[in-house]
């Protein structure tokens, strides 16, 4: 059904958490008019719905898709990219029509900073945030790619089949222009690798920007940054997942102002590098700084204090210090003399009158100890309100606002457990379900995406798939065949009949008299036994252990009787029994002897992980195919639990 609609707008931005994409807001008086145009039946409509928006007067376009019918009447509202494309003010008016897209096949996009190189696998990247921001791409258009704590912009240089298309539902093939050498040379001076024990000498930073480094570290061992400033002033941030670390935004850090910065990064079994970045306050700076391994004595902090509690020392009252007894008196003297510990209480000791002891300075607001250079900057960072970019959180410390990124904060970056990219985790999910499995809003939405189950073919939810899993390993588990016959030499399975014996198996001892003691019964089983002991059943195939054929050596009458007696008496016991078990010896044709051959051989090879009875069934179902058998065991049998 051939659709048309149009209309003129006013435009108005929307929230932040679009301007990511494509998506525009309309009022819901353009869903009523969409739907009337199709006939009130939302199956004509087009899904899902494109729009080409226009200046009216320019006649630039952009496309786009449509997040919500919620706006107000009269009113689109617009992500910031398209103002700026379409070159149109807040309250300005913009023609939207509705239009049908081809879907894309394959495009071409242009990195327009070096700094995507960050980005571990830019087609899952691209591929997650597309899905979920954009319907249309058109040429000419630079479309903004959320990675970890960045947007990367990329350029639509070429398009198939047509300069616009729609992404939704398609596969879209991604070829990605490559870096000029320039800006391949710009990345690599910006941020490099390195390893432990490797030191970072006389590194500049311009002001207000950072340096980053990415340290390889071995066997998960702590490790121990120790920094110089040798000029200027820096913050020094560390973390495990972020690649470009802020003060806002990190995992350990040493904000302080010191000149020698000595920071320790426990060890775990999830660390095998951390990412460094080396912050310049207020001016330009030069560092130099280096990773060692950390041992247990650095990770503690505390150091001994030289003959504390000996016999012969006495603790200075001055500064603390313990001296020999024999000269306290001369220390003392000399010490209250010339040194004076801070009257704040931290029990330093300064030399009277000295440059350190006038630049000494205890925070007001907090238990800080530092220098007055410092005292801006502490002030700046600890004692100044600051909003989180979630816009929920508010505190005054750089360090409290790090710990609430990295934690609860919807911005907080994580990788995906199920497109395994690096995005922030989003709110707290409002479904049951998705609490308990402790998923966000980005996990819930990427974890409701469905595949195929290949064992039941339903469409499945990635989120549930491992329950979904489990209930088939249930099932699986919870099958049940009929017992083999108690004839150990046959295959079949058995039937209701005193001996549990297969239908061709119990065949010669079927008979119509009245034996209500099993007498009779016993007597042919007896004699059945005492024949094949004696003559054998003169088939070369026979694998009977109780026979004269198969072991090739037959016995005489008196010694079979021996051989028999212990067989038939527990043959006896089984049949008083209300279920018997009995253990039978029978030779059978030739067919049944290679399908329990085949089915002990399946039963070896696969280590006793299903029983004998399975491995029947699998080589039947595959024509006695022992490779295609144990494929068809791995895909559908029960295992048993089998102690070796």
């Amino acid at each position: 059904m051939n659709i048309t609609w149009s209309k003129t707008y006013v435009v108005e931005p929307t929230p932040k958490d679009l301007d990511s994409g494509d998506k525009i807001i309309l009022p819901s008086s353009a869903l009523e008019e969409l739907l009337a145009a199709a006939a009130n039946n939302s199956e004509n409509l087009p899904s899902p719905l494109t729009f080409e928006l226009r200046h009216p007067h320019t006649r630039t376009i952009v496309y786009g898709g449509v997040k919500e019918f919620s706006g107000q009447t009269g009113v689109v509202q617009l992500p910031a990219w398209m103002f700026e494309t379409l070159q149109v003010e807040h309250n300005a008016k913009v023609a939207i029509k509705l239009c049908t897209l081809p879907k894309g096949t394959w495009a071409r996009l242009q990195p327009m900073t070096p700094d995507v190189v960050d980005i571990i696998d830019y087609r899952a990247a691209l591929e997650s945030h597309l899905r979920a921001h954009y319907n249309t791409m058109a040429k000419g258009q630079i479309l903004a790619c959320r990675y970890g704590s960045r947007s990367y912009p990329f350029l639509v240089t070429d398009l198939k089949p047509e300069a616009a298309v729609c992404i939704t539902d398609t596969d879209l093939e991604v070829d990605l222009e490559p870096l000029e050498q320039e800006q391949q040379r710009q990345t690599h001076r910006e941020k490099g690798t390195i390893v432990l024990d490797e030191p970072v000498t006389h590194i500049k930073i311009e002001n207000e920007q950072y340096r980053y480094w990415e340290v390889q570290l071995k066997d998960h061992a702590a490790v121990r940054i120790q920094m110089t400033v040798e000029s200027g002033d820096t913050d020094l941030v560390v973390s495990r997942t972020d690649q470009r670390p802020t003060i806002d935004n990190h995992e350990w850090s040493d904000l302080s102002s010191d000149t020698n910065r000595d920071l320790v990064i426990p060890g775990t079994a999830s660390l095998s590098r951390v990412y460094i970045g080396i912050h310049a306050v207020s001016s330009d700076a030069v560092v130099s700084w280096e990773a060692i391994s950390a041992d247990g004595s650095e990770m503690d902090g505390i150091e001994d204090e030289p003959h504390a509690h000996e016999a012969g020392y006495t603790r200075c009252k001055n500064c603390n210090t313990w001296v020999p007894e024999r000269s306290n008196t001369l220390h003392e003297s000399f010490c209250l003399r010339n040194n004076v510990v801070c009257p704040h209480g931290c029990g330093r000791v300064f030399k009277k009158g000295s440059p350190e002891l006038e630049n000494h300075w205890h925070c007001t607001k907090c238990n800080y100890v530092g220098t007055r250079n410092g005292q801006k900057k502490h002030i700046d960072y600890f004692h100044v309100p600051k909003t989180c970019i979630c816009g929920d959180f508010v505190t005054n410390s750089y360090e409290e606002l790090a710990r609430h990124r990295q934690s609860m904060c919807s911005e907080r970056l994580i990788t995906c457990r199920y497109c395994h990219n690096l995005v922030p985790q989003g709110i707290q999910s409002l479904e049951p379900r998705d609490r308990l499995l402790n998923l966000h809003s980005h996990e819930s939405y990427c974890g409701s995406r469905t595949i195929t189950c290949q064992k039941c073919k339903k469409q499945i939810p990635i989120k549930d798939i491992q329950v979904h899993a489990k209930v088939h390993e249930v099932q699986r588990q919870n099958q049940r065949l009929p017992p083999l016959c108690s004839n150990r030499n046959c295959i079949r399975p058995r039937v209701n009949n005193r001996l549990r014996l297969c239908q061709y198996c119990f065949g010669p001892f079927w008979v119509t008299d009245d034996d209500p003691k099993n007498v009779k019964l016993l007597q042919r089983v007896a004699r059945k036994l005492h024949s094949q002991l004696t003559v054998g059943c003169g088939h070369s195939y026979c694998r009977n252990k109780y026979c004269a054929t198969s072991i090739q050596t037959p016995q005489d009458a008196n010694t079979a009787a021996t051989t028999l007696i212990p067989l038939i008496q527990s043959l006896q016991r089984q049949l008083t029994l209300p279920d018997p078990d009995p253990e039978l010896y029978l030779c059978v044709d030739e067919s049944t002897t290679r399908r329990r051959l085949l089915a002990e051989m399946l039963e070896e090879g696969t280590t006793r992980k299903y029983s004998i009875a399975w491995c029947s069934k699998a080589l039947d179902s595959e024509n006695e195919d022992l490779e295609r058998a144990q494929h068809w065991l791995d895909a559908n049998a029960p295992r048993q639990h089998v102690t070796v």
